[in-house]
């Protein structure tokens, strides 16, 4: 026993705690320090210590549950392979795994580190921890498993935190990450159930992969304007309600599965800079009602939007889509009618998979027979169902595999709608200003007029061979008009009001 240790410990009989020991030491020279006091519960150095000291707490002090090295350094090792084999540690670095698994409930770190090791305060106790402004890098799995933690505040100083370092943090609650930070990495705060309150760098730039997957409490994260990529399984089941990145000029990428089985997501708003969203980013997500597809985004990725069955159609297929892939639609029963854009090229494996009421899809605006995979409409009653198509892809569609099942109907182009008058079977119609008549060559059973998104204005029983309609007071140019006479002849034309 040193001179300082015997000194502190006599004093224990006057009045100081007993389990509560100091030391001042060389580096390497904690173990004869302590002799046989490894039972104390709490420690503070003084002095230097190497990574043989760290190991002789790790294995010799078991009981330790307060460790104070606020004025201590940390000295490099090199020497016997110790703690995960190793033969040399670095100066300032609280070693890897040194610490970890140990019943540490309080740390203060030294003031001048500046690494804290891979692992080396996983699976611990810690309440609390305070990193000193000294600190530039924080390991891999640093802190992971760290279930009574419940708040950390990272500094401007660390510039790189290593995948996994707060892992399974379970009670951890409030993050704030200080402005060195330009990447979040693989599941940093992965399954922290009990976070709510994220503070992100300024200078943030990537959220890697996993990164808060699991999150579950939290509702909301503000996303800096620097951020330009959002990683595969990022927020995962966490318990965002919005998401804004309407404001975040950088954006480019959203990963695959990011958002997915975010179970209260409800609002999510995109920039046009966005040109990727991965497969399933917002797959099963059944509160999502509000979202924007990027014109900068032409494919709608494969699983996307499956389950997710309250957005709007518009909102997710605009007129530059070229592709909609394999189940990325897949279960929207709330849809009636929808419209497939000119630019659209190809659509994936069940698609459409589960659209039960879906009465009327618009086809009229395509120029060809789009691609098709397999069972793309299964599920969908499609003899009940309207395709509208182009009079001169009518024979196309009528003869195409999973097309041809459904109740087609061809209208003229829309380059040929801007006369006065137009005839189809035995049906004419024409416009003389708002007024709109129309006319057949027997008596006219049933008429109906729709906007061009399939939105019914007019529907009468007339049982007369002209009917005039005054369509002044809508506010609607182009005209879908179905007549049905009493013989049994149907009409289906579509007329520009000038």
């Amino acid at each position: 026993m040193n001179i300082r240790l015997y000194l502190i410990s006599a004093c224990a009989t006057l009045g100081l705690s007993a389990g509560a020991v100091e030391v001042t030491i060389s580096a390497g020279g904690l173990q004869a320090a302590i002799g046989e006091n490894t039972a104390e519960t709490t420690l503070a150095v003084s002095g230097e210590m190497d990574a043989s000291d760290f190991e002789f707490i790790g294995q010799s002090m078991t009981g330790l549950t307060t460790l104070d090295l606020s004025k201590a350094t940390i000295a490099s090792y090199s020497g016997d392979a110790i703690i995960t084999g190793k033969t040399d540690y670095a100066a300032n670095t609280l070693p890897a795994y040194s610490l970890m698994g140990t019943k540490l409930s309080s740390v203060t770190l030294p003031a001048s580190l500046v690494e804290i090791g891979e692992g080396a305060l996983s699976s611990t106790p810690l309440t609390a921890i305070t990193i000193p402004a000294t600190v530039t890098t924080i390991g891999m799995g640093a802190f992971s498993d760290c279930d009574q933690l419940t708040s950390v505040e990272i500094p401007a100083s660390v510039t790189s935190l290593a995948s996994h370092a707060f892992m399974d943090c379970d009670n951890l609650k409030t993050v704030k990450i200080g402005n060195g930070i330009l990447s979040i990495n693989e599941a940093t705060f992965a399954r922290c159930y009990s976070l709510y309150d994220v503070t992100l760098p300024a200078s943030l730039k990537t959220i890697g992969d996993a990164a808060f997957n699991n999150c579950s409490a939290v509702k909301s994260v503000v996303f800096p304007a620097t951020l330009s990529a959002i990683g595969n399984y990022a927020f995962q089941c966490a318990g965002l309600t919005s998401v804004n990145l309407s404001e975040n000029p950088a954006m480019r990428t959203i990963g695959e599965w990011a958002f997915a089985n975010c179970n209260g997501l409800v609002s999510v708003s995109l920039n046009d800079n966005i040109t990727t969203i991965g497969k399933g980013a917002f797959f099963d997500d059944p509160e999502l009602v509000d979202f924007n597809m990027p014109a900068s985004c032409t494919e709608v990725a494969e699983y996307v939007f499956k389950g997710a069955t309250t957005i709007d159609t518009t909102a997710v297929v605009h007129s530059g889509v070229t592709a909609i892939n394999a189940y990325a639609m897949t279960g929207w029963n709330h849809v009636t009618t929808f419209t497939l854009p000119s630019s659209l090229s190809y659509i994936g494996n069940n698609a459409f998979e589960g659209w039960e009421s879906l009465t009327r899809l618009n086809a009229e605006d395509l120029t060809a027979v789009p691609e098709l995979g397999e069972n793309v409409w299964q599920g969908v009653d499609q003899a009940s169902a309207s395709l509208i198509v182009d009079t001169p892809l009518y024979t196309d569609f009528s003869t195409a595999e999973q097309w041809k099942e459904f109740n087609i109907t061809a209208v003229t182009s829309v380059e040929e709608l801007m006369t006065d008058e137009i005839t189809g079977n035995s049906v004419i119609a024409y416009f003389t200003g708002n007024m709109l008549t129309v006319k057949a060559n027997g008596e006219i059973e049933r008429l109906a007029l729709y906007d061009s998104s399939g939105r019914q204005h007019v529907y009468a029983t007339p049982h007369a061979d002209e009917v005039t309609v005054d369509t002044g007071g809508q506010d609607c140019r182009i005209y879908i008009i179905k007549a049905s006479l009493t013989d049994g002849t149907q009409a289906t034309l579509k007329l520009a009001r000038h």
